[in-house]
């Protein structure tokens, strides 16, 4: 899954690999991972929302992303993007 959006007037790409779990958030000058694939939190937790915050180019960027309480594997997620507390992007998908 890709979900674009604007930091400011840097453009972004929040990206989600199905397979392994691995999100992160895509500049052009970095990559910020909130899920690294190979972290066991990525593949072992229960919670149904969780939120990651970072501060990227200056400005206070916040996801947040919701599953299914059943069947997560094979339902899709909610993806909400924020910028400086203002949101800017959501989506659902895998």
């Amino acid at each position: 899954m890709e979900l674009s959006f604007s930091i400011g007037s840097i453009p972004a790409v929040l990206k989600r690999g199905h397979f392994l779990g691995g999100m992160k958030v895509v500049t052009e000058k970095e990559d910020v991972w909130l899920q690294h694939p190979l972290q066991p939190s990525t593949h072992f937790s229960l919670k149904i929302e969780r939120n990651w915050q970072r501060t990227i180019e200056g400005h206070n960027v916040r996801i947040e992303k919701s599953r299914p309480a059943l069947l997560a594997f094979a339902r899709p997620h909610s993806y909400r993007v924020l910028v400086d507390g203002m949101l800017v992007a959501e989506a659902r998908g895998f």
